[in-house]
């Protein structure tokens, strides 16, 4: 079951914590806890923006739920280069929705992230 934190973490970044969701609706600063509430720790979104960040989540589920599923039918650990792949390319298009006060505090987000996560293909 060495593959579970990684798929957890993936999760993560897609399916926001539940908590940081209910901060942003109510107009707060996000400080929910996970990945999804980390990556936008201390930054605040306009409903456009929300609406953007939910759209970007539901675009990768998807393929994030099949790497858990192809791990878990296998038997076999989470493709660790396709999970880097889709996790850049959905922070970068989170990243992109973000004006540039908000820009800032995301890339500390990350980096402050990136450390905290062991070395794996594709976290650099």
């Amino acid at each position: 079951m060495k593959f579970l934190p990684a798929a957890l973490l993936a999760l993560g970044l897609t399916v926001a914590d539940g908590s940081a969701c209910v901060a942003q609706q109510a107009g707060q600063t996000v400080q929910g806890r996970g990945m999804g509430g980390l990556i936008l720790e201390g930054i605040t979104l306009t409903d456009a923006q929300k609406t953007q960040q939910r759209a970007i989540r539901e675009k990768y589920a998807p393929q994030l739920m099949q790497l858990r599923k192809t791990a878990q039918t296998t038997g076999t650990p989470i493709d660790q280069v396709k999970l880097a792949e889709i996790r850049a390319a959905q922070v970068s298009e989170l990243r992109a929705i973000l004006t540039a006060e908000q820009v800032a505090t995301f890339d500390r987000n990350v980096a402050t992230l990136k450390a905290r996560t062991p070395e794996r293909p594709g976290n650099r």
